[in-house]
């Protein structure tokens, strides 16, 4: 047990010095020597938890952007409606206006590449599930938990593909142009 806790620690500590430094240096100046020194650990240490940086990097970024869900469930609850489809918005909406407040966690989470995967009793994927289940019709109601997690996830996918695009590079339009056509694909995909 105590040998168990002691790894965990160090994992933690290594994906919070690689988050730091990502954030303050940007990932392609990061090495992995800058992470284990920052974690105070040795560097064959890394090894045992992550194959090499681009790992380290996408198990960082799927962390951040399930913090930065986790907080947009927060401000969408706090402006809830009875349809699932339009709390699912604002709550993309929330996360995507977090990203554009903090660059570079928008550059790290995009760079990253991962989503993260919804965890059987996490409260936030539980609070959709049953956020979904309250709401009367849509193309989601009656599926399994599998479907509903491969909808959303491709939804949530495509998403983040346009919106960084957008976002970054203005291409093919910025943001603010290309959101309502984004809304209105995933309110079709959703039957709300």
């Amino acid at each position: 047990m105590q040998l168990e806790l002691k790894k965990q620690k160090k994992k933690a500590a290594l994906m919070q010095a690689a988050y730091e430094l990502f954030l303050k240096k940007g990932v392609p100046l990061t090495s992995v020597g800058d992470i284990t020194a920052r974690a105070s650990v040795a560097k064959g240490t890394f090894y045992l938890y992550f194959r090499d940086k681009e790992d380290i990097l996408g198990a960082v970024s799927a962390a951040a952007l399930r913090q930065l869900l986790e907080e947009g469930y927060m401000r969408m609850s706090a402006a809830r409606t009875g349809s699932f489809t339009e709390n699912l918005l604002t709550l993309s909406d929330a996360v995507a206006g977090m990203l554009l407040q903090n660059r570079p966690l928008f550059e790290l989470v995009r760079r990253g590449g991962r989503l993260p995967k919804p965890e059987k009793g996490s409260a936030l994927w539980g609070s959709l599930l049953r956020d979904l289940r309250q709401s009367p019709g849509g193309e989601l109601a009656g599926k399994s938990e599998e479907e509903v997690f491969r909808v959303l996830y491709c939804l949530m996918a495509m998403e983040m593909a346009v919106f960084s695009a957008a976002a970054l590079r203005g291409e093919p339009e910025p943001p603010e142009k290309l959101r309502p056509v984004l809304q209105e694909i995933i309110r079709a995909a959703l039957g709300g």
